[in-house]
């Protein structure tokens, strides 16, 4: 974080330069006034217009894609659909869904390559996925059966187009989820053929087309390339950015948009690939970067927050600590002195309002947004020591040492042979979530090899302190996200400050 001569606090907001490679996660659409000019006359006739019939086209899916799964059981519904359900249903959506895109203002679909059968690749996977409007790769493809969300099963009639397309469905929040959908791509993969290819975007998410997210392991599969060839980049709907009514509006000015749909060559894993899973991934993931001409990153989602793999360790781009600092600076809170009524080594559960007492917030919007920050228990209660140490990092007035000193005090245990306090797994997994962003999992998974090394079950300080503030690549972490009164040279080849801008190798200076 930085720290002005004034006093003031303000957390280290994360830059570009010369050696950070684009961040996949934020895209910013700027206009010129011309362009502006343009977009208000165009959004103003042509938008409303467009929007309109493409919502009409879009109910009138509904019908046809109810009357194919109509009276069937959940049973039949494992099988693929053969038929007049098939024919007449398949047709339908096929037909208006291409409508759709066209009435959006989508007016060319150019394909390049060949699309392999589904005996050569029952699985294609398409990239980069940048948009709500992907969904358009279905078409040359005559709509495969995809991967998608099972909460996207209650919105109108999207849920009903999954249901018709016998969709794949993942649970973002059930890990057991995942290894059914892995078992039924593999089910319907090794069909012979029975089966319709089934497509999915690996990266999960949306990025800004300027690097690949990190992919998930599959199957045999054909890659499929998405691009946007038109002057002016609208479509991008990424992690920060324009929202989905803005990103809507201003491609349905546009005159008229362009789609590119790529089929690579079907890729074949080696015996090597075959034998891990992850390493197939990763190569399928450079080919398809290779071609699009853009970098292949380990940046990926965790729940809905964007991380980077660091060294033994995922951290996020954007800790939530410098968006609680954002809401707490706004309400014009001094957070220097909160931290005295944390008890080190003991936990003390505080309500929303107890919460918005020690902050002296009274404000309801702030104190919700604040307050939310903090992970809950079953009773919708926070740790204080959470609160204590988010707020000691914001205050700034401490340097490293004393910041990870404080941490250790707060969430280590006393061994229950022996003097001493020890820092346990829970609590190393909260101090790097507070801090660095960091998935509790990957924190857990960092303290077993750490403990491992030690030849312990705990974290004593020095131990801690070693990894926090002398280790080469982790203490970078560290004073690029919590240093006081210095902000990074993004231009230097070691400059931390490319660690929260995506980059996955860092360049060591001489003395590291």
């Amino acid at each position: 974080m930085s720290q002005g001569s004034s006093g003031d606090w303000a957390p280290l907001e994360p830059t570009s330069g010369p050696s950070a490679p684009p961040n996949p996660f934020v895209h910013e659409l700027r206009l010129s006034r011309l362009q502006r000019v343009k977009f208000c006359l165009l959004g103003a006739l042509l938008a409303p217009i467009r929007v309109l019939l493409a919502f009409i086209v879009l109910f009138l899916l509904w019908p046809f894609a109810w009357l194919q799964v109509a009276g069937l059981t959940e049973e039949q519904l494992q099988e693929p659909l053969t038929g007049w359900r098939k024919t007449v249903c398949h047709n339908g959506v096929l037909g208006l869904s291409r409508v759709l895109f066209f009435l959006l203002g989508f007016l060319r679909i150019r394909v390049r390559g060949q699309r392999a059968s589904r005996l050569q690749a029952p699985v294609l996977v398409a990239a980069p996925h940048s948009t709500f409007f992907d969904p358009i790769v279905l078409l040359p493809c005559d709509l495969p059966k995809v991967v998608s969300r099972a909460e996207n099963l209650s919105v109108p009639v999207i849920g009903a187009l999954l249901r018709f397309n016998q969709a794949i469905l993942v649970s973002r929040h059930d890990p057991a989820s995942r290894r059914r959908v892995v078992e039924e791509v593999r089910r319907r993969a090794t069909s012979g053929g029975k089966w319709p290819q089934v497509l999915f975007f690996p990266e999960g998410t949306c990025s800004n087309k300027k690097a690949l997210l990190k992919f998930k392991p599959g199957v045999p599969v054909q890659p499929v390339l998405i691009r946007y060839p038109n002057s002016l980049d609208t479509t991008s709907w990424a992690w920060r950015g324009p929202g989905v009514l803005k990103v809507l509006w201003l491609t349905a000015s546009q005159p008229c948009s362009i789609v590119d749909v790529e089929f690579l060559p079907v890729y074949h894993p080696s015996p090597e690939e075959s034998r891990d899973p992850t390493l197939y991934a990763n190569n399928v993931q450079r080919v398809m970067a290779q071609a699009l001409g853009i970098p292949a990153t380990e940046c990926e989602f965790v729940g809905s927050l964007p991380v980077i793999v660091v060294g033994r360790l995922k951290v996020a781009l954007e800790p939530q600590l410098w968006e609680l600092g954002k809401v707490l600076r706004n309400a014009g809170l001094s957070p220097g002195y909160v931290d005295a009524g944390a008890e080190p080594g003991r936990s003390r559960m505080i309500s929303q309002e107890e919460f918005a007492r020690q902050l002296q917030l009274s404000d309801p919007q702030t104190i919700a947004g604040a307050f939310n920050y903090f992970r809950k228990d079953a009773s919708g209660l926070v740790d204080f020591r959470d609160v204590a140490l988010a707020l000691a990092a914001l205050d700034g007035s401490r340097d490293l040492e004393e910041l990870t000193l404080l941490a250790f005090e707060l969430f280590a245990e006393e061994q229950a042979e022996g003097p001493g306090c020890l820092l346990y797994r829970d609590g190393f997994s909260t101090i790097l979530h507070l801090l660095l962003g960091s998935p509790r999992s990957a924190a857990a998974t960092l303290h077993a090899e750490l403990c491992q090394a030690g030849s312990g079950q705990g974290l004593s300080l020095c131990q801690f302190q070693d990894f926090s503030l002398r280790d080469p690549l982790h203490g970078k972490l560290f004073s690029t996200y919590l240093r006081p009164s210095q902000t990074p040279n993004a231009s230097s080849p070691g400059s931390p400050t490319a660690l929260s801008n995506g980059t996955v190798h860092v360049s060591k200076q001489k003395g590291d």
